[in-house]
């Protein structure tokens, strides 16, 4: 095999051997271990050697181990997944099978003869792999050394520097204008304010920055009145019908049957919506088809060709980009100059932007490496941003001759050994997919990648393993190998994706050595030499270690019985994770029950622990988000270790009463639907373990609250860390009693609360509607358009938030509140703060100013404020980047005194009907944008904000449009 092959697949033995390293640490607390001496010692024999392998990992720079070596080691730890897998399988089978008595102990005998067995096995084999003479060789040269390696700087991410560091992540990137290609910036800007109808292209070798540029015009297009936007990347396996699909899904909110169409009807609702859009932009990244003309040409067939239409593509190849840039010159992107890649990795490596600070020899000899190419100074400026002096000198021993797949595989071979599990799975989905990060930190739990990480060495919980996962990402993105491609309201990201060059190089080497396997039919057509499937053939067939496959995804229909080789060929049952990312109603919809029977028909136990359907239209299993059914079977309740059910978008509206017994449920995910609290109480009290480890609790409405309700349940639920919850105030009660109760609850029962969305509503109507499915339902989708549509707002009751309520960090409230006492009533940890409906009367600007120092998003909804006049004193949200009002009717003044909002960088006005005035808008020096929606004809305030705003600061005016609610992930 050839050194670059090994060297990829380095990753892949070092993600191996550390899933089997967790799995020991957690056998080894197991009490059939503790309790038994022999077994123990095996265990911690094991662990010992696999130890010593990592460690000589973690001193390779570059790899030089026999091919044939590695494969036994990704043998041996195959081996020992399954084994270990299958010894939890069992004793968890035994737990709930009703054996009769004078059986178990046989039974509990011979599954421990099992394991010792294995356990002997697995020790011999890693004894044979310690024998091997360059590894005793590098452990007398470099044992005594200790490596100050990458792995091992960052093995424990949350404490001393690093968790510095990463806590502070976001805060320290930079702004929109601060960045590179300034030239090419300034001419797709010119491009875009173009009043005719216009195509460019942008390329480029790889890693020149072609979809950053792409992304960067694609976000500011939100701020330049296009009412309309699409990205798609272009896969090889794209065909038209699902081209243009993957369009009109992000120009319009679709449901679920709409997946169905056909591609005469996709054409036509596509054409229709662009039509009535002012704007519109559709970028189109990375096209390398070779019928890409039959692409495009079916592309401009069905947009309109007035002057509101613009579309982007991103290539490798200058042929296409001058087809495509009718009327103009295409974008070529060359290697930035020394001034700008000086610039850029004094940022990746200090976040500064001052190329001067550079004054270390070794760092600027690492610009001779990069060549200029932005890919290449990412890549390495987060790699050494958290190296040591080893990696430092290797680097610099490589010089300038490192290629780029020398640099791509240098960012993940040094990555630290508990990330490479992780960032391996992302490659689960499709890729340029924007993975959300809670979906993402989910699976992972689900997974157990993140079980070993949560404890301290006597077995004790340390952190949650959603912290722990959170913790992960934001490690992955500090060092580059993935992009964030959206932000939550509190700056922490809300989707990733695996950098496009990273995917191509790491997913054929996971499949090919069976780490895990993807369906995408369409892939056997139209097969380039960027296509993943294509390169996984071209390896050599030795790295095909095993066809057991524990990582399943589909990205295309599922063929149960095909020709080709897709799933006839391999063994399914051991599959650990199955994805599905097909949408579309048909095979997949008829066929998945005869999947998941050919994961189990070969053994009388399944190792299934992920089945992540998320978008599949009707599914015959328990419903996920974005899914059309209507209810779900009562066996739910039966899935002992379930974790997370997530309803929403969904016709359900009930759940079995035996659900609420559940002792592994983490993030119940409902639809805004009725629900009996005193259920829910209940089940807690009579059982001990009842959801215990419940942590996200949203979208549920209680009604019917008794003062005694809380009576003997205090402690229940005390582990909630997300609430969204709605209360029915009854038109019967005058007493206010049901409120306070829930309040009282909330302000001293809940105290883990670090998101929290609390309503009092007065009509039933809005339980029979979900408040957050996209508007093909005819349904709401958000907290505020129901309430708006169905419903009206009721008086909150007081809450007590401040003095207990630490972790507190997001939090929206819809009613109103009757004098509120803010230093009561917010915490200071905020950094999402939302008010609708609340009517208060007096500016609380100035007191919220110097209390939520922390705040990040400020939103001020319908009625939130009756007053005349808000004002931003000075020094008052110094945190502050986000802010947006809307629907405040009485709002004539918006006051932005001089040292207020210093790093704010967003405005945003919506439907203020009277002749409002914002005074100081020049005296934001970070302020970007300013986004203003008005009343047909009302362009008295536009004309206003475009008097006072700054010649750098972009106002994006949109006239008489509907209200885009907030919605939520």
């Amino acid at each position: 095999m050839a050194a670059s092959d090994t060297e990829s697949c380095m990753i892949v033995y070092e993600a191996a051997a550390q899933i089997v390293l967790q799995k020991l640490d957690i056998l080894a607390h197991y009490p059939v271990c503790v309790e038994c001496i022999p077994t123990r010692t095996r265990v911690e024999d094991a662990k010992a050697k696999l130890a010593r392998i990592q460690e000589f990992f973690s001193t390779q720079f570059k790899s030089s181990k026999p091919t044939e070596w590695s494969g036994r080691l990704l043998r041996a730890m195959y081996y020992a997944e399954e084994f270990i897998d299958k010894f939890h399988l069992r004793e968890a089978r035994e737990k709930h099978k009703a054996l009769h008595m004078a059986a178990r102990p046989l039974t509990a005998l011979v599954s421990k003869y099992k394991l010792g067995r294995d356990l002997t096995m697995l020790v011999k084999k890693m004894e044979e792999l310690c024998d091997e003479k360059f590894l005793k060789e590098e452990a007398e040269g470099k044992g005594k050394k200790k490596s100050a390696s990458s792995s091992s700087l960052a093995s424990v991410p949350w404490q001393g520097k690093t968790l510095v560091r990463l806590t502070s992540f976001w805060d320290r990137q930079a702004s929109t204008n601060f960045s590179f290609r300034e030239a090419e910036k300034k001419k797709i800007m010119e491009w875009m304010k173009a009043v005719v109808y216009k195509e460019i292209g942008i390329w480029g070798e790889q890693g020149t920055g072609k979809t950053f540029l792409a992304r960067w015009a694609y976000s500011q297009a939100k701020f330049m009145g296009y009412e309309c936007r699409a990205w798609v990347r272009v896969s090889p396996s794209m065909d038209k019908r699902e081209f243009l699909l993957e369009i009109l899904k992000q120009v319009e909110k679709l449901a679920g049957d709409v997946m169905n169409m056909n591609i005469k009807e996709i054409n036509k609702k596509l054409f229709q919506k662009l039509a009535k859009a002012k704007k519109f932009l559709i970028v189109l990244d990375d096209v390398q088809l070779s019928d890409w003309r039959e692409i495009l040409l079916e592309l401009w067939n069905n947009t309109p060709h007035g002057p509101q239409g613009h579309i982007i593509t991103t290539t490798r190849d200058k042929s296409i980009a001058s087809y495509v840039s009718y009327g103009t010159q295409p974008i070529e992107l060359k290697e930035l100059d020394d001034k700008e890649s000086k610039r850029m990795l004094a940022w990746k490596l200090h976040r500064v932007s001052d190329g001067q600070t550079l004054s270390e020899e070794k760092e600027k000899d690492i610009l001779n490496i990069c060549h200029g190419l932005p890919l290449h100074i990412s890549l390495l400026g987060g790699f050494l941003s958290n190296a040591g002096e080893h990696d430092h000198a290797a680097l610099a021993k490589e010089g300038s001759a490192m290629t780029m797949l020398d640099i791509l595989q240098l960012s993940c071979l040094k990555l630290p050994v508990h990330l490479k599990p992780r960032f391996i799975y992302m490659a689960l989905f499709p890729i340029a997919f924007p993975i959300p990060t809670r979906r993402l930190v989910r699976l992972w739990l689900a997974e157990g990648l993140l079980d070993s990480h949560c404890y301290d060495m006597e077995r004790k919980p340390t952190r949650k393993p959603e912290d722990v996962g959170e913790t992960f990402i934001l490690e992955l993105a500090d060092r580059n190998v993935i992009d964030v491609v959206s932000w939550r309201a509190d700056g922490s990201p809300k989707a990733c994706q695996m950098l496009t060059s990273l995917y191509d190089m790491i997913c054929p080497i996971a499949m090919s050595t069976g780490f895990l396997h993807i369906r995408d039919i369409g892939k056997s057509k139209g097969r380039n030499d960027h296509d993943p499937t294509r390169q996984q053939q071209q390896l050599p067939a030795q790295l095909r270690e095993r066809s057991k496959i524990r990582w399943l995804a589909e990205h295309t229909t599922l063929i149960i019985d095909d020709r080709d080789g897709s799933y006839c060929d391999l063994n399914l049952g051991h599959v650990c994770s199955f994805l599905s990312f097909y949408q579309r109603r048909g095979v997949l919809t008829k066929d998945i029950s005869t999947l998941l029977r050919k994961m189990t028909s070969e053994n009388d136990y399944s190792l299934l622990r992920v089945l992540d359907l998320e978008g599949v239209s009707k599914p015959s299993l328990q419903g996920l988000r974005s899914t059309v059914l209507d209810s779900i079977p009562s066996d739910i309740a039966d899935l002992d270790h379930l974790e997370t059910l997530d309803i929403k978008h969904t016709n359900i509206t009930s759940l079995p009463s035996s659900f609420w017994k559940a002792r592994n449920l983490r993030h119940l995910h409902l639809n805004w639907f009725y629900v009996d609290l005193k259920k829910i109480l209940k089940a807690c009290g009579d059982n001990v373990v009842a959801l215990t480890k419940l942590q996200t609790l949203s979208g549920l409405v209680i009604s019917e609250v008794k003062e005694d309700l809380m009576t003997g349940h205090v402690n229940c639920l005390t582990t909630l860390t997300t609430l969204k919850l709605f209360l029915k105030h009854s038109d019967n009660d005058t007493t206010g009693a049901p409120e306070k109760t829930v309040a009282d609850w909330i302000s001293f029962g809940l105290t883990s609360l670090r998101s929290l969305t609390f309503g009092v509503i007065q009509e039933a109507k809005v339980v029979q509607e979900d408040t957050k499915v996209d508007n093909s339902t005819k349904k709401p989708r958000t907290v505020e358009e129901a309430k708006h549509a169905t419903s009206q707002i009721g008086l909150l009751p007081e809450l007590s938030l401040a003095e207990q309520h630490h972790d507190l960090l997001e939090l929206y409230l819809l009613g109103q509140l009757n004098k509120p006492k803010w230093t009561q009533l917010l915490p200071v940890s905020l950094r999402v703060l939302t008010l609708s409906g609340s009517k208060v009367e007096a500016d609380m600007m100035p007191e919220l100013g110097g209390l939520l120092r922390n705040l990040r998003t400020l939103r001020l909804l319908a009625n939130s404020f009756r007053g005349t006049c808000l004002t931003f004193a000075k020094g008052g949200f110094p945190s502050l980047k986000i802010l947006k009002i809307w629907k405040l009717p009485l709002l004539q003044k918006v006051i932005i005194a001089q040292g207020a909002m210093l790093l704010i960088q967003e405005l945003e006005f919506r439907h203020l009907d009277a002749n409002t005035k914002v005074e100081g808008i020049k005296n934001c020096k970070q302020l970007e944008n300013i986004y203003v929606v008005f009343k047909k004809g009302a362009w008295a305030f536009v004309e206003h904000l475009e008097g006072e705003k700054a010649k750098t600061q972009n106002l994006c005016k949109i006239e008489e449009t509907k209200t885009d609610e907030l919605t939520d992930d």
